[in-house]
């Protein structure tokens, strides 16, 4: 019998009510540990809080949630875990909140969905290079700087001979933007950082794994202990990192990895988008697959907020496709984000067709 999302769902999620404040939501993911909070209103769901959205935004501490709140994915109670699979991967959230209806009945997160996981695979196979990481005595509004520019959630905190020192995590860094009561860390003035080090703030009990450890024990390490990475180290060195996203991917059909799609540059703040995107470009590849043998595609976005058009966002795609017959490109923009990305996938198919002279 197949598991569901009923049987793995978290049914107390940490909650916040939307007219709630900045410096409310910061205090309680601090006090929960948690990266992403569901926000409600008279009852029902009113989207979702993300860290990030805290800490890479200039926000102040009595400022209202509502501005930040996206609206996110929800998924059923009787959904198969294969769903949510699919969905944790490609729309970029930790959480999926859990409807029966309109009622909200749990969460399901990464990690209660990485549980059922069974493999005999390695910690080298699914473990990502560390291309990101600060050291000790670099200042935090740099390390801010960098997470916010690559669209990641932590660093590691080397030495210069690659040994772990450290992590920090945009959890760690709500001390900056929100210092808990009767703390102070390096020079802090109300919200601004005026000099505080990456030593001050990251996590020093870091969970590692060595390279041929089980993805069992890889899991079994995680679900306990409730975290989001491990770091692989070998021969004293810190070579990799896995996160809960890196053993999802195992758990994907196959027939749904067949062509890696990369989507970058997209903002989280309404992950609703990503799965649309992520759908809008499989049923293109389905038409693709037909013409060339795809190996991956990749699409890069640029937003650019109009003030003058009260806001709204212009969508620039830089897109590219590797095939058995070469790379293609092509460009699109626009106010639309489906009609952008639909314009970029028809001017990827037309390249393919120009070469190797099908369905012209």
């Amino acid at each position: 019998m197949q598991t569901i999302v009923r049987d793995v769902m978290t049914e107390s999620p940490v909650c916040i009510d939307f007219n709630s404040t900045m410096a409310q939501a910061a205090s309680l993911m601090q006090t929960n540990r948690v990266h992403e909070l569901i926000v409600v209103r008279n009852g029902e769901l009113a989207g979702m809080l993300s860290c990030r959205s805290i800490v890479g935004r200039s926000v102040k501490s009595e400022q209202k949630l509502s501005g930040s709140v996206f609206i996110p994915p929800t998924i059923g109670p009787e959904e198969k875990i294969d769903t949510a699979v699919e969905m944790l991967l490609f729309c970029g959230s930790r959480d999926l909140p859990v409807l029966s209806g309109r009622k909200l009945v749990g969460v399901v997160s990464e990690i209660d969905v990485i549980k059922t996981l069974t493999n005999n695979r390695t910690a080298r196979d699914v473990m990502r290079p560390i291309k990101f990481y600060t050291s000790e005595n670099d200042p935090a509004s740099g390390a801010r700087e960098k997470i916010i520019k690559h669209n990641i959630n932590r660093l590691p905190v080397l030495s210069k001979d690659g040994k772990l020192k450290g992590m920090l995590s945009t959890l760690d860094l709500l001390d900056i933007v929100f210092p808990q009561k009767g703390q102070r860390v390096g020079n802090i003035s109300g919200e601004k950082i005026t000099g505080t080090k990456v030593g001050n703030l990251m996590e020093t009990n870091i969970f590692t794994v060595k390279p041929d450890e089980k993805i069992n024990s890889v899991v079994n390490v995680i679900k306990e202990n409730r975290i989001s990475s491990l770091i692989v180290i070998d021969d004293g060195r810190a070579v990799g990192i896995i996160t809960p996203k890196c053993l999802l991917s195992l758990m994907m059909p196959l027939k749904d990895v067949s062509t890696n799609v990369v989507i970058t540059g997209l903002s989280d703040y309404n992950m609703e988008n990503k799965l649309a995107v992520d759908r809008l470009v499989r049923k293109s590849l389905s038409r693709m697959e037909r013409l060339t043998e795809t190996i991956s595609i990749t699409l890069d976005f640029k937003e650019h907020r109009k003030q003058e058009n009260k806001g709204k966002t212009n969508f620039e795609i830089k897109a590219r496709i590797k095939t058995a017959n070469g790379n293609f490109f092509a460009t699109s923009s626009g106010w639309i984000l489906a009609q952008v990305v639909n314009d970029v996938l028809d001017g990827l198919e037309r390249e393919i067709k120009k070469k190797i002279g099908k369905g012209v």
